[in-house]
């Protein structure tokens, strides 16, 4: 089911499947921002990555001794959400652990994620509440696709700006893709700031990169409309679309932590940059979404 809320900027709607933003619609120019899922290219549109990132070698991992399984980017993307709130400014969607979870994800929790809207911003904060008897591991993580061309001339017109330069890496990947091959490399930006926007620059899966400056913004030579990215609460941000095709949209991808190392089981104790949530305790992340026309 479809929740909307809307300002005198934008307009929002979040699915109760996946708990997922569905639109992010301009009142002012009346253009749609957000990609709308056609299965030609991908079929999703922003989902929550939560508990994890990516995909697990072997689709599983360890915990306590025992092994369980994995589907990619986690357990929220799955599952229904129950819509907790829904105000003139804010949409909460609520994922509770169950039978169904437990058999993937052994730990009792409250998942949410509330969207709030403020002017031309859309602020999106993940939260998880432990609600279990030990200590939780989890990652967090957005996967907002973004039109392109939102405004006027071709894909490769457009280009992702950095807020300040800075010594970016790049994590790379295997020839196998989607996994990590645990090393990373100087990623050269134009200007020091811009990464201009090709197709063939997600041939081999996603470009992920560290030691940004936290906030990028998707603009174009053809217009002087652009969609900015606050992510200072991730250490990656990842840029993908689909494979080897020309699609026209990209994914801005925040994430808190990386796919598994190729070759290796994980160890859920062990796996770098998880976020451990005591029990009883909380732990969020935060991105926004500016909207600048």
């Amino acid at each position: 089911m479809l929740y909307t809320i809307e300002n005198e900027q934008l307009k929002i709607s979040v699915n109760t499947a996946g708990g997922e933003l569905f639109s992010v619609f301009s009142k002012k120019n009346k253009v749609e921002y957000l990609w709308q899922g056609d299965p030609k290219y991908w079929s999703g549109r922003a989902y929550n990555l939560f508990p994890f990132i990516g995909r697990m070698y072997e689709k599983k991992y360890t915990f306590g001794g025992k092994t369980y399984p994995s589907r990619p980017h986690g357990l929220a993307r799955y599952f229904e959400f129950r819509m907790e709130e829904c105000s003139q400014t804010r949409i909460v969607m609520l994922l509770t652990e169950n039978k169904e979870t437990l058999q993937e994800y052994p730990f009792r929790f409250e998942y949410r994620v509330f969207f709030t809207l403020d002017g031309n911003t859309l602020t999106v904060r993940q939260e998880v509440t432990n609600t279990d008897d030990k200590t939780l591991y989890c990652a967090f993580g957005g996967h907002p696709g973004i039109n392109i061309p939102f405004d006027g001339g071709n894909f490769e017109d457009y280009y992702l700006e950095f807020s300040e330069t800075t010594d970016a890496r790049r994590q790379l990947l295997t020839d196998t893709i989607s996994f990590m091959a645990d090393k990373t490399v100087p990623y050269p930006l134009k200007d020091g700031t811009k990464i201009p926007l090709r197709h063939d620059l997600f041939d081999y899966d996603a470009v992920i990169l560290e030691n940004t400056s936290g906030c990028v913004s998707l603009k174009s030579t053809a217009t002087k409309r652009s969609v900015t990215m606050h992510y200072e609460d991730f250490k990656f941000i990842g840029f993908w679309h689909a494979l080897k095709v020309d699609a026209p949209y990209v994914c801005l991808e925040p994430w808190s932590a990386l796919p598994a190392i190729d070759g290796k089981v994980v160890e859920l104790e062990t796996k770098p940059h998880m976020t451990k949530v005591p029990a009883g305790t909380k732990a969020e992340a935060t991105f926004t979404l500016e909207i600048n026309e």
